[in-house]
């Protein structure tokens, strides 16, 4: 019965009584998956099972968990990871699992923040999960489809991914369409936003590697790792690097106008440490810019029109004196 069962469930083995508690029937063994009433034990054996299901039928590329997987016994999760590593190599690909906080060891997964981020660049890679929706949990954002949603904008989204991705990280972003499957609108334009410019740009997204520092200019995050917030809006002040062989990507997180010169300091002969320049182009525009190298930075001239509305991309190739 849905209106009897409907909202009581928080999860981990709580339950949240706020319509009609006297109706919940937490004797019920057939209920048991919905209230999380279940033996410890018989947890997970269902744990394990659900497990060995996913990794036999589907072949996943990867497998997230959230907190708290630190919870199931150290064995449990030996022989989980044994089982799909071992299955990996018989598929003949690479696959991942994530954890959160530090319920893995640091080389067996990729750690996950929270809808947040790291400041800096590391040498190990590690992800974000964040979603679609803005604010938080006590205003309109949620992870699931509410009529109120307020939704990030495509540039918003844009240049967090493109911060991630400079410090080695990766971003798993959270959709929420409609009981019916249906991606509303809004939701929709942000995505395809951020679909046109990554097919412009996405050489300098995908397959790349960071650069020996991730950026320069302001910064905007006020933490680092789980839930930061940002203390304003990235503008063309800020510039972010990714590196693909001798090219090294820098990436302006505004238009700074019509033929205005940008001064990136990282890529000054002084830091390029035995290696210099041979040309500088944007990634999306056909433009011919003028560019001049400095002992302490790059001078790049900026197109005489802005490619796109979100981030300028120059390639700058580089070779070895």
């Amino acid at each position: 019965d849905p209106e009897k069962h409907r909202w009581h469930y928080l999860g981990r083995q709580k339950y949240l009584e706020r319509e009609a508690p006297e109706e919940i029937d937490r004797d019920d063994e057939s209920l048991r998956k919905l209230y999380g009433t279940m033996p410890w034990p018989e947890f997970l054996k269902m744990w394990e099972a659900l497990l060995s299901e996913v990794i036999g039928k589907y072949e996943p590329d990867l497998i997230w968990f959230d907190s708290w997987l630190d919870r199931i016994p150290e064995k449990q999760r030996k022989a989980f990871l044994a089982e799909y590593f071992n299955a990996a190599t018989d598929w003949g690909k690479d696959v991942v699992v994530t954890y959160k906080q530090e319920d893995l060891p640091a080389d067996v997964g990729v750690v996950d923040y929270e809808k947040g981020r790291l400041d800096d660049v590391t040498d190990y890679m590690w992800l974000t999960d964040d979603t679609i929706s803005a604010g938080s949990w006590t205003t309109t954002g949620s992870w699931s489809y509410t009529e109120e949603l307020d939704i990030k904008s495509a540039k918003v989204l844009l240049h967090t991914l493109i911060d991630i991705v400079s410090k080695n990280g990766n971003l798993l972003l959270n959709i929420s369409p409609t009981a019916a499957g249906v991606i509303p609108n809004k939701q929709r334009d942000c995505l395809l936003g951020m679909g046109t410019w990554l097919r412009a740009n996405g050489e300098a997204i995908y397959g790349t590697r960071p650069f020996r520092v991730y950026g320069e200019g302001p910064k905007r995050l006020t933490s680092s790792g789980h839930f930061v917030e940002m203390s304003g809006d990235y503008t063309s002040e800020n510039i972010r690097f990714t590196q693909k062989g001798d090219t090294v990507f820098a990436i302006q997180l505004g238009w700074p106008g019509s033929g205005k010169r940008v001064q990136i300091k990282n890529l000054g002969r002084a830091s390029l440490a035995g290696r210099m320049i041979t040309g500088v182009s944007v990634v999306d525009s056909p433009e011919s810019i003028q560019w001049e190298l400095e002992d302490d930075a790059l001078l790049i001239t900026a197109p005489s029109v802005a490619p796109n509305n979100f981030a300028i991309c120059y390639r700058v190739e580089t070779t070895s004196l």
